[in-house]
């Protein structure tokens, strides 16, 4: 059974539906792992063509990236040209009808200032024929929840 099909909420999944939560989980953390370890190729391989994603600096732009070429614009140019590295660590994931929300940090150090970041972060992630289509990065959890519904 495909994992559209499968989708619920994690205490009440059938067995199939278990299983397309755990893919999904590795897919995730596979992205995550490949960008902090730089490994773009293998990273895109794993996203959607025309995914659009919308990173935390982004959002309070009013900005997102869509497609493989524009998130790579944005991981190479606003990414490692600021940060000496930029390590994002998914720990804890909540299934969330359609949506999956991965809550974990992302660690990064200045390039030029050396400066040291450890934030909190939370991920809305969508995934697609496999492959991660959308993800909007949070650093306020409850913002995260309100913007799929959940209220506390």
């Amino acid at each position: 059974m495909a994992c559209a099909a499968a989708r619920g909420i994690a205490l009440a999944l059938p067995q199939h539906a278990a299983g397309c939560a755990d893919r999904e989980r590795r897919l995730v953390r596979e992205v995550w792992d490949a960008f902090s370890r730089e490994d773009d190729e293998t990273a895109i391989a794993l996203i959607h063509p025309d995914a659009v994603i919308v990173p935390f600096g982004a959002a309070l732009e009013g900005k997102q990236y869509a497609g493989h070429d524009q998130i790579l614009q944005w991981m190479n140019h606003d990414i490692r040209e600021s940060w000496e590295r930029f390590p994002t660590v998914p720990q804890e994931f909540r299934k969330v009808g359609d949506r999956i929300l991965v809550y974990g940090w992302w660690r990064a150090r200045g390039r030029d200032s050396g400066v040291e970041l450890d934030v909190a972060a939370t991920w809305v992630v969508d995934v697609r024929d496999g492959k991660i289509a959308f993800w909007r990065t949070f650093t306020d959890r409850d913002e995260a929840h309100r913007f799929v519904g959940l209220h506390q």
